[in-house]
């Protein structure tokens, strides 16, 4: 009879035992190598180190046939560590509060700024690549998009909007808002200069280049003519041009809503300019109560979009 070290039953008793034997080595090789990464996750002052660890991670299988580990996290659980961790070695450690909840083995965070209203979590997205979505687990909204394989981020307009803009606005100041939201963008630009992802701060971009495209790519005369009334009662002027309407919010402050984008292509969206490119859209929403109301009252049209291959 041949003997094949594939199939147990053809084994001889020393022969399984030997098996078997190996098979729980194996397992144990795993926990060790899951704990090296583990170490090198929480340890390292390397961002190059860290995403790796991370990336690793958020794969890896601890379970063999043979060792099973009852308490573990799931996978989505170390891109927050990660998160956690890269944001500490860009002095914002203080920024955010990592959680572990014993009972089911599994974490979230906090931001600082925000106190106990969002608790937010990494879900898998589900996209083969391993991308993942942050999510508040109070309300279920997505705020970003990451994917270490792709080495992708992705704002989401709709759900800072949401949160920042119409569910937080009356619960906390607005320089707490501009903290949290500003951590994001810490977060995003780390990101982009220690590993160098693509990343996508919609309508958080400070840049004056930046074009926030609207969700219709038809405006209606009707709802610059309300923008129009609402900029009037507030003593702002909302001058019409070639392209769509300007208007000046204060020296070296201009909104532009333009038909156009920046390659000339037919694309209704906005442009805020300053003088040190450092107001977003969503800072302009945050400091003018008329603009976040005519924002809020026409928002299917004027969504800022995101990417729809990841929203």
């Amino acid at each position: 009879m041949m003997i094949n070290e594939n199939d147990p039953s053809t084994l001889s008793t020393s022969g399984r035992l030997l098996s078997y034997n190996n098979a729980v080595k194996e397992g144990l090789q795993t926990g060790q190598q899951f704990t090296e990464l583990m170490d090198q996750l929480i340890n390292t002052k390397d961002p190059k180190e860290l995403v790796d660890a991370a990336q690793t991670l958020s794969v890896f299988v601890l379970d063999s046939d043979y060792v099973t580990f009852p308490h573990q996290y799931n996978n989505a659980d170390y891109y927050l560590i990660f998160m956690s961790r890269l944001l500490e070695l860009h002095d914002q450690g203080e920024a955010i509060t990592l959680e572990s909840h014993e009972d089911d083995q599994h974490l979230t965070q906090q931001i600082t700024a925000l106190g106990d209203l969002g608790v937010f979590a990494f879900v898998a997205a589900n996209d083969s690549t391993g991308g993942v979505y942050y999510q508040d687990q109070v309300t279920g909204e997505t705020l970003f998009y990451l994917n270490l394989k792709r080495r992708m981020m992705r704002i989401n307009s709709s759900a800072i909007t949401k949160l920042f803009i119409e569910t937080y606005t009356n619960k906390v100041e607005k320089d707490q808002l501009l903290t949290a939201t500003d951590l994001l963008i810490t977060f995003g630009r780390a990101l982009k200069t220690d590993f160098g992802f693509d990343v996508d701060f919609n309508l958080l971009d400070t840049s004056n280049s930046e074009f926030y495209a609207f969700q219709t790519s038809n405006l209606s005369g009707e709802i610059v003519d309300k923008l129009f009334v609402a900029a009037a009662e507030e003593n702002y002027m909302l001058k019409h041009d070639k392209d769509g309407a300007v208007l000046e919010l204060a020296p070296g402050l201009k909104l532009k809503i333009a038909s156009h984008n920046a390659t000339g292509a037919a694309a209704w969206g906005l442009y805020i300019s300053d003088e040190d490119q450092k107001v977003s859209w969503f800072k302009v929403l945050l400091e003018y109560p008329f603009l976040r109301q005519w924002y809020l009252e026409n928002i299917d049209d004027l969504q800022i979009r995101s990417d729809n291959l990841v929203f």
